[in-house]
């Protein structure tokens, strides 16, 4: 193993003599005469470097303006800082360490002294980030869990109740916005962020009861006999004792305590008009509040079997009118205020409220336990499977692409799907992790199209998709799920990895080649910010079936 570099900063040259004595034999060195010359060396070979000895009196840019600058730009996340000056007064010391500043060595210099605390700073350091990593390993674990979770929710309630799979995430989110906007405004509820995100994570169970409601009453697609509403009131206590049934040990985990208090009573109104309990005002949990507030404005905007979607307006006119019952006056103004962003937020996700409903875009379940891959368009092309076989994803490769598609005139919609930050994940957890992260995205996408489509590994991390007879609608939404799904994927082996996709869509009427160019055109917009679909509809009035 080699030495460590180590990046002296000082005006003085006589100074940095004095440390490269001190320090030659253990590390190699590199010097910068002045602060402006240590950003340059800094933005250029910082990765090299274990450590930064920076004088704060310099001319041009003193010490504090680099740290500043290496704070800034987060170069402190590969690197420790030292600083060194003659000047070892309370004001200075704190504001270096307010800066980044991990230790703080006065001049003159003792050997012995620079020694040593430069080398236990390197070795806390290296520890330091360590324990910072198997934080933020943990952290992503429970993530990902988490996300696992709410898209398994949603298969689940989304094969029994048509709507549903959409609006457990939609719930999830207008929980999360409505608590933020909350707590901005009051302290009465003494919530943490930590609580925030355990609060929206456990909305996606706020409907599990209805698994136990018959689907003729379920999916009615008329007017609810009192009857039949009644019996619907009941999935907020099934779903409560559901979770009450199970092991003590679980139920006392803050996840499932929080789920069930957000089961029982999301559907309690703040004058006590609501059920099953009766609850009023902050008798109401929080959570509960939340929910609910959310569950009725996701209801009213979104397309049921039994009625037509409300606009935004019209929806928020009808729960401030009182029309949907009574609610907590705070977290309707919160609801008022995060108007933009919450139509920014639901858009993102899907653009029509009927994914479930009407895309036929279920995951085909029997393709993905079958172990087939792909059924080639002849018996010819099937003997000739290992050539068009992408060996790694099971898709097919680039050369199928290139012979039977890029010419092809008869195909609906083209996508273009990058990864998002692969070559960090390569770089950080090796290739081997790379390879599972590829499988799982290929396999996901996969599950989001029918057999006629196609789905094709175009290059080291694109995939490309073609459609055939599709409509607007369910194209859109097929490309939204893609983008969910994958964001909701772990990696049991590498729980610290985030795996997210950019997408780029085109739709209409042109030769393969040209649709792709659009798609890729699409996909770099979507690239731009991360995890988004960008689509281009060339001919709206292009029929599709």
């Amino acid at each position: 193993m080699g030495k460590q570099t180590i990046l002296i900063v000082d005006d003085s040259e006589m100074n940095r003599d004095l440390l490269a004595d001190i320090l030659e034999d253990q590390y190699d060195l590199i010097e910068a005469e002045n602060g402006v010359n240590a950003i340059e060396i800094l933005a250029e070979q910082r990765e090299a470097i274990s450590l930064v000895l920076l004088d704060i009196m310099m001319p041009e840019m003193d010490g504090f303006g680099v740290l500043s600058h290496i704070y800034q730009n987060h170069w402190n996340e590969s690197f420790a800082v030292i600083m060194i000056s003659a000047d070892d007064s309370p004001v200075n010391i704190k504001r270096a360490y307010d800066l980044g500043a991990f230790d703080y060595i006065s001049r003159p210099f003792d050997a012995a002294i620079v020694q040593h605390r430069i080398s236990n700073t390197m070795c806390l350091y290296v520890r330091q980030k360590h324990l910072e990593q198997m934080v933020i390993e943990q952290f992503y674990e429970n993530e990902n869990n988490n996300k696992l979770m709410i898209a398994i929710l949603s298969h689940i309630v989304e094969f029994r109740n048509g709507e549903s799979g959409i609006h457990v995430l939609h719930v999830n989110q207008i929980t999360e916005l409505l608590l933020k906007q909350l707590i901005l405004h009051t302290d009465r509820y003494s919530l943490s962020k930590s609580d925030i995100t355990l609060i929206s994570t456990a909305s996606s169970l706020h409907d599990i009861g209805k698994i136990a409601i018959s689907e003729e009453v379920l999916n009615k697609p008329g007017r609810l006999t009192d009857e039949e509403f009644e019996i619907i009131k009941t999935h907020a206590a099934i779903g409560a004792d559901m979770l009450l049934s199970l092991p003590a040990d679980q139920q006392s985990v803050p996840l499932v305590r929080m789920a069930l208090e957000i089961c029982r009573w999301h559907h309690e109104r703040y004058d006590g008009k609501g059920y099953p309990d009766g609850l009023k005002g902050d008798d109401i949990p929080i959570a509960a509040q939340a929910v609910a507030l959310a569950d009725v404005y996701d209801a009213l905007t979104s397309e049921r079997c039994y009625k037509k979607a409300y606009s935004h307006e019209d929806a928020l006119n009808m729960i401030l009118d009182g029309q949907c019952g009574s609610f907590n006056p705070i977290l309707l103004q919160c609801l008022q205020e995060i108007t933009t962003v919450l139509k920014q937020e639901l858009t993102k996700n899907v653009s029509g409220q009927n994914m479930m409903q009407r895309t036929g875009g279920k995951i085909d379940y029997g393709r993905i336990f079958s172990g087939k891959k792909y059924n080639f368009q002849s018996q010819q092309q099937k003997t000739l499977k290992l050539l068009y076989t992408d060996s790694l994803t099971g898709t097919y490769n680039r050369r199928y692409y290139d012979d039977y598609i890029q010419n092809a005139e008869d195909i609906q919609a083209a996508v273009m799907i990058d990864v998002d930050n692969f070559k960090y994940i390569n770089d950080n957890y090796g290739h081997d992790a790379g390879d599972i992260v590829l499988h799982s995205i290929a396999q996901t996408i996969l599950s989001c199209v029918r057999r006629s489509d196609t789905v094709i590994r175009y290059g080291g991390d694109e995939f490309a998709v073609i459609f055939y007879q599709i409509s607007e609608e369910a194209f859109e939404n097929k490309l939204e799920r893609m983008r969910y799904l994958v964001e909701s994927l772990s990696v049991n082996e590498y729980p610290q990895i985030h795996m997210s996709i950019s997408v780029g869509g085109a739709y209409g009427t042109k030769r393969a080649k040209e649709l792709f160019k659009i798609a890729d055109r699409m996909m770099y917009q979507s690239k731009l910010t991360k995890n988004q679909v960008n689509i281009r509809f060339l001919d709206k009035k292009a029929e599709s079936v």
